[in-house]
């Protein structure tokens, strides 16, 4: 069904773990991803890209860039404001700046129960 439609794009490149291994370098990377996505969206399910949130997640689950595409109208796990870094908004930051993400703060939340969340408390950061 389409209301709650989620796919993934991975990256084959391996050695880009996150968003903050991303440089202008990576643009015609990240809009092919963005342009196929949609693309292929639309072709197989009918969806087009307007009715898309595309967007990569920081701090991600797994350390492999991938980029989620899901249907606006549902509210997937991790795609709220906190978490999720819109595709076009990272395309358009790297294009102002090639090391925006290396320098920008990012912030993200963090369950308690989370090993990341523990070295925090142990460094006295929370």
């Amino acid at each position: 069904q389409l209301d709650d439609l989620y796919l993934i794009a991975l990256v084959h490149r391996r050695e880009i773990k996150s968003l903050r291994d991303l440089t202008a370098e990576h643009l015609p990377l990240l809009r092919n991803v963005l342009q196929e996505g949609k693309e292929a969206i639309v072709k197989r399910f009918g969806v087009p890209g307007s009715q898309l949130r595309i967007y990569l997640h920081y701090q991600p689950s797994y350390h492999h860039l991938h980029v989620h595409f899901t249907a606006l109208g549902y509210d997937a796990p991790g795609s709220s404001v906190e978490r999720a870094h819109l595709l076009a908004d990272v395309i358009d930051n790297l294009a102002m700046d090639s090391m925006y993400y290396q320098k920008r703060a990012l912030t993200f939340p963090l369950r308690a129960d989370e090993p990341l969340f523990k070295k925090f408390q142990e460094a006295g950061k929370v």
